[in-house]
């Protein structure tokens, strides 16, 4: 999954150059994002949804990987970003303040972390903030959102690193590359609001895809052993 980690960075880097209409009034999500991820590849969305409504061909380099998407209703408070694997849709995602649309499982950008701890019925583990994976949910700890064949992927007010509420001591103590329970004190105190949700198709890569993860892993994160002379 790989590829599924960098297309987050992606977003992050993309949600900065966001154009969509985020200062206007509160927008009431009424679009399913599962019904993107139910077209299973660009031939379905551009039966649903209209070529004219697609950015159907869009590559992103990051290092030394090219993903390959596409963007539905691009520069809307519609807008979709859309991953594919193997020609199939692998992931849908939105990525901002707010959006029209929501999941199944009723998530939706501006949502508060406390809300989506009574969707989740339970609490859950997410990233430390202020950095690019920063509030990342790292597990569901076993609750609703994650007993469904997707995978839920949210972040929390990572895109503009606010902590309003906080001051940078308190926050410095939730940042960083650590794990937090969401009861944290300070978590609960900041309750930051989505600002980045994606649905997944978990798969399981060949065995080709293995070896090309194994050999990137190895290549960029494995020190090199200095050979004595």
């Amino acid at each position: 999954m790989k590829n599924f980690w960098y297309f987050f960075v992606l977003l992050a880097v993309l949600s900065c150059q966001s154009s969509t209409s985020e200062n206007q009034e509160t927008l009431v999500p009424n679009l399913i994002l599962n019904d993107v991820l139910a077209c299973k590849d660009l031939a379905g969305l551009q039966a649903q949804y209209g070529s004219e409504s697609l950015v159907a061909d869009t590559s992103w380099i990051l290092n030394e990987d090219t993903l390959k998407g596409s963007i539905l209703y691009p520069n809307t408070n519609k807008q979709v970003y859309i991953m594919y694997h193997q020609g199939q849709i692998l992931d849908v995602s939105v990525v901002g303040k707010q959006s029209l649309w929501k999941t199944n499982s009723g998530l939706y950008l501006g949502l508060k972390v406390l809300d989506v701890e009574k969707l989740n019925q339970k609490n859950f583990t997410i990233s430390g903030f202020n950095w690019v994976n920063g509030g990342m949910v790292v597990s569901w700890e076993g609750g609703k959102l994650g007993g469904d064949n997707l995978t839920h992927v949210v972040q929390f007010s990572n895109t503009g690193n606010q902590h309003e509420g906080l001051s940078d001591m308190e926050y410095s103590q939730i940042s960083g590359e650590a794990e937090f329970d969401i009861r944290h004190p300070l978590i609960q105190k900041l309750n930051p609001s989505l600002d980045q949700l994606a649905i997944v198709k978990p798969y399981v890569p060949s065995k080709s895809e293995g070896k090309s993860m194994g050999s990137h892993i190895t290549k960029t994160q494995v020190p090199q052993v200095k050979k004595k002379p």
